[in-house]
């Protein structure tokens, strides 16, 4: 089986490579200039470019082109082909993807993974462990609606700067909520991004994302949980820390956040995903 995805999965590069994972890369504006994420532009440039611009950075789904030609290739690895694509209530990546299978054959499984970063990522993952353990394509498709059913997707806002950048929050409340010191968390909710909760200090916002876990009476010890950040790795990985010791998982994977939920979440935003 050969798996397609999209830029915004936010698998480290080590995985991609190891599992043989064919990316279509989507595409991002900054200040009137374009660039193809992962290709010529790295997360980190991303960051540098997003605090110094005034405007909120812009990203779009990969164009036709694109899709055909992976899924061309895909198609020359494999018969069986599975495809999980970012959330289709938050870009139109999906129905680019489902536009392409028409083109290159009936013979894809285009799968919406209603996530986005590690969401998508953890999903793949999955996929290829099921697949190893002797399911075919419809059978995996099965048991991964009841895995993106169950997961959870929490993400922590340093400040709310991209969220009026992008005009849905005004100045007047940035002001308000960084005088009071509020953090916003957020999730993914049904595909679409929510918030949750508003907690006062990042200390107790950060340890908030525990409580969360813990209030879901999940037993972690066979699950991966994925852990991305917007430039601040050091909190990414005390946070990590805390989860093993606090309900020792299988495995807690820590990678930077992609263009598409960086741009929500802002620098030192910090997701998790179980």
């Amino acid at each position: 089986m050969q798996i397609v995805t999209d830029s915004a999965n936010d698998l480290p590069k080590e995985l991609i490579e190891k599992h043989n994972i064919l990316v279509v890369p989507l595409n991002i504006e900054i200040d009137g200039k374009n660039y193809v994420d992962g290709i010529d532009i790295s997360h980190e440039e991303f960051y540098e470019k997003m605090k110094k611009s005034k405007d909120l950075p812009k990203t779009s789904q990969p164009s036709p082109q694109s899709f055909i030609d992976v899924f061309k290739e895909a198609k020359s690895r494999s018969s069986q082909v599975l495809a999980l694509h970012l959330s289709s209530r938050l870009s139109g990546t999906y129905n680019g993807a489902m536009l392409a299978k028409d083109i290159v054959g009936e013979d894809i499984e285009i799968f919406d993974t209603l996530s986005g970063s590690m969401g998508t990522g953890l999903q793949i993952l999955k996929a290829i462990k099921l697949f190893k353990e002797g399911l075919d394509i419809k059978e995996i498709i099965e048991q991964l609606k009841v895995y993106r059913e169950e997961m959870k997707v929490i993400v922590y806002l340093e400040d709310l700067e991209n969220a009026v950048k992008g005009g849905r929050v005004t100045r007047t409340k940035e002001v308000i909520a960084n005088l009071l010191n509020l953090k916003p968390i957020v999730h993914v909710d049904d595909g679409y991004v929510k918030v949750l909760k508003t907690i006062r200090g990042k200390k107790r916002a950060i340890k908030n994302l525990l409580t969360i876990m813990e209030e879901s009476k999940i037993d972690f010890s066979d699950k991966i949980i994925g852990i991305t950040h917007c430039n601040t790795l050091d909190e990414a990985i005390k946070l990590k820390d805390q989860i093993i010791k606090k309900f020792n998982p299988l495995e807690v994977i820590v990678t930077t956040m992609g263009p598409v939920i960086s741009t929500h979440a802002g620098i030192g935003g910090l997701l998790v995903c179980y």
